[in-house]
C-alpha cells in the first residue's frame, strides 16, 4: 500500500515585524485605507499583549489615525495603568483627536501621581504638553484639577521627543544643532540653549530636546540604541519620534517618525530637518 502524504505544513503565523513591514508598504504608496487594515491584524495577535497594541497605537498615529488609536492605547492603559507612558500615549492621541479635556485629565494624572525611579522627569515632560493643550486648544478647556502654580505655557522654537515600547530599555536621544554641538544626556545644555532631559536608562523615555530660540540650518536627529535587559515579546524595540516646531503656539508643526530596532548597540539617524 502507498503511504498517505505527510500533511503539508500549516502556514507560518504572521509575526508584527511583518504585519507593520506590509502596512508600511501600503502607506508609503498612500493607501492608507489598506496600510489601517493590515495593522487591524497587530491587534488580534495577542488582545492582552501591551507591547503589541502599544506598537499598533505607535503606527495608527503615524498614519494620521488618532480616532483609531484611542481606543487601542485606552486598552493599554487599563492592562499598564502603573505605567505613566500608557496615560501620556493616551493623552497625545486624544489631543490629535482633539479630545482636549481628555488628553489635559490623563497628562495630569502623569503630573501628580508618583511613580517608579525608572521614570524620571516624566511628570515635567507631561506637564510641558499639558500647558501646550490647554493654551492652544480650540474649545475652552477646564484646568481646574491642575494645580494653578503649574499652569504656565513655555513655547519654544523646537521640541524633539524620543519614547519607546519596550520596557528596561536604554535609548538615547541626540541632537546635532547647526553648530556641529550635539545634545545628549552628557551635554544637556547647549551653547545655543538646547536643553536635553534627564538620561532614561531603565523605562520607555520619553528623552526630550528643547530650543527655545533655533538658529537657522540642518538640525541632526539620531537614537543610540544600547539595548535591553528583558525579552521583547515583540520581537524588537519600536521608537517613536515626535519633531514640533513652535511647540506651544498655535501654528505648530508636528512631525512623527515611528522605526524598528532590531540590534544591539546601533546608532540610527531618526531624521534630519532644517530651520529656516
Amino acid at each position: 500500500m502507498l503511504a498517505a502524504p505527510a500533511p503539508a505544513p500549516a502556514p507560518a503565523a504572521p509575526t508584527s515585524e511583518k504585519v507593520t513591514f506590509a502596512a508600511d508598504a501600503f502607506f508609503d504608496k498612500g493607501l492608507t485605507a489598506m496600510g489601517v487594515r493590515v495593522l487591524s491584524n497587530l491587534a488580534e495577535m495577542e488582545l492582552e499583549n501591551r507591547h503589541i497594541l502599544r506598537i499598533l497605537g505607535y503606527r495608527l498615529m503615524q498614519a494620521n489615525q488618532p480616532r483609531l488609536a484611542v481606543p487601542i492605547l485606552q486598552r493599554v492603559l487599563e492592562l499598564a495603568p502603573n505605567e505613566p507612558q500608557s496615560y501620556r500615549d493616551l493623552a497625545l492621541a486624544q489631543a490629535a483627536d482633539k479630545q482636549w479635556q481628555e488628553a489635559i485629565d490623563n497628562l495630569n494624572e502623569v503630573v501628580v501621581r508618583r511613580w517608579h525611579g525608572r521614570f524620571p522627569e516624566i511628570e515635567l515632560t507631561a506637564l510641558d504638553e499639558l500647558n501646550a493643550i490647554a493654551a492652544t486648544a480650540d474649545t475652552s478647556v477646564d484646568t481646574g484639577r491642575v494645580d494653578s502654580r503649574l499652569l504656565r505655557n513655555l513655547p519654544v522654537d523646537l521640541r524633539v521627543a524620543l519614547s519607546w515600547d519596550a520596557d528596561n530599555t536604554d535609548i538615547d536621544l541626540w541632537v546635532t544643532d547647526p553648530n556641529g554641538e550635539k545634545a545628549y544626556y552628557g551635554n544637556r545644555i547647549t551653547y545655543q540653549g538646547g536643553r536635553m532631559s534627564q538620561d532614561h536608562t531603565g523605562g520607555y523615555g520619553p528623552e526630550t530636546f528643547s530650543l527655545k530660540q533655533a538658529k537657522p540650518g540642518k538640525y541632526k536627529v539620531e537614537a543610540n540604541f544600547y539595548g535591553h535587559n528583558q525579552q521583547i515579546v515583540a520581537g524588537a524595540t519600536t521608537l517613536q519620534l515626535k519633531l514640533t516646531t513652535r511647540f506651544g503656539t498655535r501654528d505648530a508643526q508636528e512631525q512623527t517618525v515611528t522605526m524598528r530596532l532590531k540590534g544591539r548597540s546601533e546608532v540610527v539617524q531618526v531624521g534630519e530637518f532644517e530651520v529656516k
